[in-house]
C-alpha cells in the first residue's frame, strides 16, 4: 500500500491497554481496518462517539505488539470516510 492510498482518520488522543482513542478528522464505519503511517494494518474502529462536529474513534488494536504514540496519525485505506466538516446533521 503506498501513502497516497491512505486518508487521515485522525490523531492519537488517549491509549488504553489494547485501545486507542483518536480525536476524529474522518468519520469512518464501524469496523474499518486502521493503518498506520507506513500501511501497516494495526487495528479496527470498534466505537465513535462524541458531537458529529467534534468526535472521537474507538481503535481496537489487532495485537499486544502493536504500538501507537499520543499525537500520532493513523488512516483509513483510500477514500471510504466523510470528512468531519461534510458531516450533516
Amino acid at each position: 500500500m503506498t501513502p497516497t492510498e491512505l486518508v487521515p482518520l485522525g490523531e492519537v488522543f488517549r491509549i488504553l491497554q489494547r485501545l486507542a482513542v483518536l480525536k476524529g478528522g474522518t468519520l469512518p464505519e464501524l469496523s474499518e481496518t486502521v493503518y498506520t503511517g507506513d500501511g501497516r494494518a494495526i487495528g479496527y474502529v470498534s466505537d465513535i462517539f462524541g458531537k458529529i462536529d467534534s468526535f472521537y474513534i474507538v481503535v481496537r488494536l489487532t495485537s499486544d505488539d502493536v504500538e501507537v504514540k499520543l499525537g500520532e496519525r493513523l488512516y483509513l485505506k483510500g477514500k471510504t470516510g466523510l470528512p468531519s466538516n461534510l458531516v450533516t446533521s
